[in-house]
């Protein structure tokens, strides 16, 4: 016997984009900057590895506050530090700035996943907004096992394959799943040769010594202030770059990043 198998229904198929936005250039990004600092701040625990991405989180919360009002909305907004309005014109400048070329490459996707059901219904000026500025996609499905399934291959497509399995399962209480993709892969401009990898001592901040690989290369971006020493290593097209902080002797990590 064959069961049919419902497939998702994206309610942006037949929802344009206005065609008077305007993408708008934004200079001032200290509110970003700000937010990032707050966000690390705020997942920080002392003692551990943590990673986050600003922007992902940015932009998952930017979608809900869209669809927020009131006291939520201003809490949000208060949060933020700007207003709805203002994070929706940077997102979409952010987005339409994202360089890619034949070695470098860098992809923001989202999509919205809620549950059928007959009480669950969505603003139509919620999905113009979408449209407007995010161009997610926006799924109605059943939440069961091929909704996990729908979500771990959205993932999958929209990171290379690099992250396949998000989703474990799908909880009896969820509504709505937002989901956010960030995909970089790039070659280094000066890559790293087998002669530039040694081993050495590293000083770990409890005083023990490990040995490790060291890659080492030359740059000449240097960074400094009166806590930190850095430096900066761009990828193939100089259109990104990673950047790399370490406190200076006799401060620790939880209290620099305390500082920011």
């Amino acid at each position: 016997m064959i069961i049919p198998v419902s497939s998702p229904i994206d309610l942006m198929k037949d929802v344009k984009k206005d065609p008077g936005i305007r993408i708008k250039n934004i200079s001032d990004t200290a509110f970003y900057t700000d937010f990032t600092a707050k966000l690390f701040k705020g997942c920080y625990t002392d003692g551990k590895n943590t990673l986050i991405s600003p922007i992902s989180v940015l932009s998952a919360l930017a979608m809900t506050a869209n669809g927020a009002d009131g006291d939520t909305l201003e809490e949000m907004e208060k949060a933020f530090g700007f207003s709805v309005d203002e994070l929706n014109e940077f997102m979409l400048s952010y987005m339409s700035s994202l360089s890619n070329g034949k070695k470098y490459k860098l992809s923001l996707a989202n999509s919205i996943w809620f549950r059928d059901d007959e009480s669950l219904t969505v603003n139509e000026r919620f999905l113009k907004t979408n449209a407007n500025y995010y161009g997610a996609g926006l799924y109605k499905v059943p939440f069961n096992e091929q909704t996990r399934n729908d979500i771990n291959s959205w993932i999958k497509n929209k990171t290379d394959g690099m992250i396949d399995n998000v989703v474990d399962k799908i909880s009896e209480d969820a509504v709505m799943y937002l989901v956010n993709a960030i995909c970089f892969d790039a070659e280094w401009e000066e890559k790293y040769s087998e002669h530039r990898i040694k081993n050495g001592n590293f000083n770990c901040l409890d005083g023990n010594v490990k040995k490790v690989d060291f890659m080492s290369c030359n740059v000449s971006d240097y960074l400094s202030d009166d806590t930190t020493t850095g430096f900066v290593k761009y990828y193939a097209g100089r259109k990104y770059a990673f950047a790399a902080l370490l406190p200076n002797e006799g401060i620790s990590t939880s209290d620099y990043i305390s500082s920011l």
